[in-house]
């Protein structure tokens, strides 16, 4: 697979027994514990997708938010934020594959960013495109103009991840995706949730220990479309959270409410709709209760993440 090739070009891996995790321990987490954040992203994008996150965010269903700041609903979206005086991640994002139908393009103009644009004024469509077109020196302007529009808006911004994890398009996406930690003091997501739990928590270890990225030891996300049927419960998730070892895990969802504009602007509804039901289900939150998890938010990955990158020795090196 690309995206474990990739990450084999920062990192050899070394195989341990499974163990308590180091991230659990420099969060001052009881070491054998099991740590759940569940992350809505995309908010931003649509009033309806937005919607759905704050209401599984007030109801305690689910943890975080990751904004995107190019967004067509990005500023309504952060006021509901600020109203409730959350923290959020950056949803960080180099391609629209909505287009016609969302037709965003970067936070910076194509005057300042311009290999970012397509020829029809667009973020490109797909990840190769940005790997083909966009140069680097533009694109980490863009990624920090992202990250700065949404402190802009009064949010303390705790996590980075990945639209479409753009960053597994080539090896210098790869680099400087994951030079933000130590540049900005933000934790950022290693997303490679097709590879196992195991598999996860070598390579998370290492960049944790390695290279000062205070990322969860697992993510995981259920995209699947195909799989999906309106009106139909999605029961993936009840497997998905069985199957996590003791360690600090984050899930990505894609929560949404029904609309006519809803089903207009957006392909995938269906999936959005579901997940949005199956966080709402309240069987599977005692599901998670029943296995043991404890529920966490990004604050304090955010407050370790500073203190790595204010020390060389922090908690985090002495794994190494």
């Amino acid at each position: 697979m690309q995206r474990f090739r990739l990450l084999i070009l920062l990192c050899s891996l070394v195989l341990s027994a499974a163990q308590a995790t180091p991230l659990a321990e420099c969060l001052g987490l009881p070491a054998a514990g099991k740590y759940l954040i569940v992350n809505a992203d995309d908010v931003g994008m649509h009033p309806d997708l937005d919607k759905a996150a704050f209401k599984l965010i007030d109801a305690g269903q689910i943890q975080d938010i990751s904004m995107m700041p190019p967004t067509p609903n990005f500023a309504a979206a952060a006021k509901m934020a600020k109203a409730r005086n959350m923290s959020v991640g950056v949803h960080l994002t180099l391609t629209n594959e909505w287009q016609e139908k969302q037709p965003w393009g970067a936070v910076l103009s194509k005057k300042e960013v311009p290999s970012l644009y397509n020829p029809q004024g667009r973020l490109w469509a797909t990840t190769a495109e940005v790997a083909q077109h966009a140069k680097l020196p533009e694109v980490k302007k863009e990624l920090l103009a992202q990250i700065a529009k949404v402190q802009a808006a009064g949010l303390k911004v705790t996590h980075l991840d990945a639209h479409m994890l753009f960053w597994d398009a080539s090896k210098p996406l790869t680099e400087l995706y994951f030079s933000l930690a130590k540049e900005t003091g933000i934790p950022v997501l290693l997303q490679v949730f097709r590879q196992s739990n195991a598999e996860q928590m070598q390579l998370t270890q290492q960049f944790q220990t390695e290279f000062g990225v205070v990322t969860p030891d697992t993510f995981s996300m259920h995209y699947n479309p195909s799989q999906r049927e309106r009106g139909v419960a999605y029961r993936g998730y009840f497997n998905l959270i069985s199957e996590l070892p003791a360690g600090v895990h984050t899930i990505g969802i894609h929560p949404a409410e029904d609309s006519a504009s809803a089903k207009a602007a957006i392909a995938d509804l269906t999936l959005r709709l579901t997940d949005f039901a199956a966080w709402q289900d309240p069987a599977l939150q005692q599901h998670i209760q029943s296995l043991g998890f404890q529920p966490l938010t990004y604050a304090p990955l955010h407050v370790l993440q500073r203190s790595v990158v204010a020390n060389s020795k922090n908690c985090l090196s002495q794994y190494k």
